[in-house]
């Protein structure tokens, strides 16, 4: 029963839509921001919904033995329920929006929609995802935009700390990506998706991997000597070892359970570290 429940957490993908939810929070917080209406995190949670459940109902291929996809399968039902769920979300949200969020909410959700789905008028790859390096990039930025613009974009900022963590989410989100790309070889391999880890190999991508990641802790040390916000760093530094061991365990267990739970998860685990440490140092 438990695990059914954590399979509906992670495969109907809610945990992931909290994960959003709480960079979004983060950001706010880095920023010394108050944190934004509830329209805001239901469009966050809504949108997320919708993507992803969106994603594994037209879904066919997997790695091996992939617990998601089989639950995928067997519950097409729940996808629906869910996906209508997350429209609701964001019709609901909508109403609290102006039009400068419209704009800049088409152009994401255009991009969302041509990462999984064949519209795009170039020959056999017509999905984004079908163009290895492009993948990963639109990936990390859109969760960069939808979780660091999207929170703050009618606030007064500053500018130069909204780079750094710009950037740094950027960094941190390829990391998480690129991880994903890297268990996702073969089947990749098989469908002549050109990602980092099918031309460079699973060695090189994981050096790759540590070294944006060795980026990120630099950043964060830059913006620490700018800034002189120690619970922030301090939150950085230990999320960067938290993803440390999780990739180190990645090369051991490739189980979907992990992949969503752990390393999606270090998006839950920073936000979590910045709440306790922005709040108390």
């Amino acid at each position: 029963m438990i695990k059914k429940f954590f399979a509906f957490i992670l495969f109907g993908n809610i945990f992931i839509s909290l994960c959003a939810i709480a960079l979004c929070i983060e950001t706010s917080l880095l920023l010394q921001l108050p944190l934004n209406p509830l329209s805001y995190y239901l469009f966050v949670a809504g949108a997320t919904i919708v993507q992803y459940n969106l994603h594994y109902l037209v879904k066919k291929t997997a790695i091996n033995n992939s617990q998601r996809l089989t639950w995928s399968l067997q519950n097409k039902n729940i996808h629906l329920v869910l996906f209508a769920l997350g429209c609701i979300f964001i019709i609901i949200s909508l109403f609290s929006f102006q039009l400068r969020h419209f704009i800049i909410l088409l152009v994401l959700g255009a991009i969302a929609f041509l990462y999984s789905f064949p519209a795009l008028p170039f020959g056999k790859r017509r999905r984004i995802k079908d163009y290895g390096f492009l993948k990963i990039i639109t990936l990390a930025l859109l969760w960069t935009l939808v979780t660091v613009w999207f929170p703050v974009s009618d606030m007064h900022i500053d500018k130069a700390l909204y780079i750094f963590i710009f950037v740094k989410r950027f960094v941190f989100m390829f990391v998480l990506c690129l991880l994903f790309d890297i268990r996702d070889i073969e089947i990749d391999r098989e469908e002549n998706i050109r990602t980092l880890p099918v031309v460079a190999g699973k060695k090189i991508a994981y050096n790759i991997a540590l070294g944006a990641l060795f980026i990120f802790l630099l950043l964060s040390f830059l913006q620490y000597l700018y800034f002189h916000e120690t619970g922030a760093f301090i939150a950085m530094v230990l999320s960067a070892l938290a993803t440390l061991f999780v990739i180190e365990v990645s090369k051991k267990i490739n189980s979907d359970f992990f992949y969503l739970a752990g390393i999606d998860g270090m998006m839950l685990l920073q936000a979590v570290l910045v709440y306790l440490l922005t709040l108390n140092l």
